[in-house]
């Protein structure tokens, strides 16, 4: 009886069934906003100031009454992927450009291009010969209006039955046959620690598979004091100290050894002198380098102590010509010592600066042939006034004027020679075949020439 009542009771409290469909907002139909309705016209005496005292026409269209219409909610515009990267990219290459041009003023403000004028007149071609020096052994004349004039036969005349062939000179250096001569390959260190890494692990491969084979027997265990205990942890050891009295006889008789190996592999004075002689004699069979500098000053015994003892110690041969105007060094050797030897002229020397000559206790390693400079050198400073070895010329200064390769050397060694007067030092140098060297170190001047740029290649 419960039972039934309470059936019809829960049957008649329950909610009615809902259809079975989506209950989310997006996917719900939207409805139409309600358009408001007006109800009466808006009278024509409403919208006249002269009837309405509180009408105010400066409100324009808001003086309607009728209701306003609801707007309907903005969509989402996406923006174009690459849209602010696009003028970033466009404010970038704007700011460059600015740059650019703002560096551009700056050079030319410091050049001073702005007001310099280029004259058409500053740069005029030289008129052409009346005759090509080439021509002249075949005309008759001065001109080349006489075309009959030739001189073509005759005791004078250039043109024989002979034919003429020109002597055949020997490069001044080898040349060797690209196509056969293989290239020269440098190796990284990495590749270099690579291939030596290698090597000792096969070198150690094939010694364990000696031992393995019984070809060689077992290596001894390398005992020292921070792994004996552990290595022998195994065996019964009665006498610890006479243990570590061994272990201290292993590690000093290997230690010997190693000195011992390094003593037999070290060179003695003479092999290091033959090896050092080799090299250089090797690197000279690549090419002779002539290279001619141009000293302002060069009557410091200074600094004819550092061009004379380092010419001699690169292997170099050739002079250095003291005149009272101007001073000339002039070197040829093998191309990498020269390149030192550049290097030192024109960078490491400060020329307005003279220190004075190394002392006989000078820590500065000097080789065997450098002793005599260093006597003639000192007593050069010795004959000098009094004071007149410090005073420095702050206006001395060296240029590279002429570098080249030539055949063969012109000299047996290096000297320094004082020269009072100019046809002196021609004469010095005619005797070697470069006398014209002089001329174009008189004629060189840094600041017009091309050469003055001292390259160091």
């Amino acid at each position: 009886m419960l039972r039934a009542d309470f059936k019809s009771l829960s049957s008649k409290t329950a909610r009615p069934a809902m259809p079975r469909i989506s209950t989310i907002k997006a996917n719900q139909r939207k409805e139409e906003p309600k358009k408001l309705k007006i109800e009466h016209e808006v009278p024509a005496s409403f919208t006249d100031p002269q009837k309405n005292p509180y009408l105010d026409p400066s409100l324009g269209r808001y003086t309607k009454v009728e209701p306003r219409q609801r707007k309907h909610g903005k969509q989402f515009q996406f923006v174009r992927p690459g849209r602010y990267v696009e003028q970033a990219d466009k404010l970038r290459a704007e700011a460059k450009v600015e740059q650019l041009k703002a560096e551009i003023k700056e050079r030319a403000a410091k050049a001073r291009l702005e007001e310099e004028v280029l004259d058409v007149n500053a740069i005029r071609p030289t008129e052409p010969p009346l005759i090509e020096w080439w021509d002249a052994p075949f005309l008759a004349g001065d001109t080349y209006a006489d075309v009959d004039g030739f001189k073509l036969d005759g005791p004078d005349s250039l043109v024989s039955i002979y034919v003429q062939h020109p002597v055949p000179l020997q490069p001044p250096g080898s040349i060797t046959n690209v196509e056969t001569a293989p290239s020269k390959i440098f190796l990284t260190q990495k590749e270099r620690k690579k291939i030596r890494r290698q090597r000792r692990m096969e070198q150690q491969r094939e010694h364990r598979e000696k031992v393995m084979l019984g070809l060689l027997p077992p290596d001894q265990p390398k005992l020292r004091m921070s792994n004996f205990m552990r290595i022998m942890a195994n065996q019964s050891v009665p006498d610890p100290t006479k243990l570590e009295a061994e272990v201290r006889k292993q590690m000093k008789a290997r230690v010997e050894k190693h000195e011992a190996e390094n003593r037999a592999n070290r060179l003695t004075k003479e092999q290091k002198t033959e090896k050092h002689e080799s090299k250089a004699k090797a690197e000279e069979t690549k090419g002779i380098i002539s290279v001619l500098f141009r000293v302002r000053n060069l009557k410091h015994p200074q600094h004819r102590y550092k061009v004379s003892v380092n010419a001699r110690q690169l292997h170099l041969t050739g002079t250095a010509l003291v005149c009272p105007e101007i001073s000339i060094i002039l070197v040829e050797g093998a191309e990498k010592f020269v390149k030192t030897y550049k290097k030192l002229l024109l960078r490491r020397i400060d020329w307005s600066v003279a220190d004075a000559v190394p002392s006989e206790g000078s820590e500065e390693p000097l080789r065997a042939d450098a002793s005599d400079d260093k006597q003639d050198s000192a007593e050069q400073l010795d004959s000098l006034p009094d004071g007149a070895a410090d005073v420095a010329d702050a206006n001395n200064e060296c240029h590279l004027v002429w570098q080249g390769q030539i055949q063969e050397r012109r000299f047996n060694e290096f000297r320094v020679r004082d020269c009072p007067t100019e046809t002196q030092a021609k004469n010095w140098l005619a005797g070697a075949g470069c006398e014209a060297l002089w001329r174009v170190a008189k004629q060189f001047d840094p600041e017009n020439s091309a050469s003055g740029m001292e390259p160091l290649v």
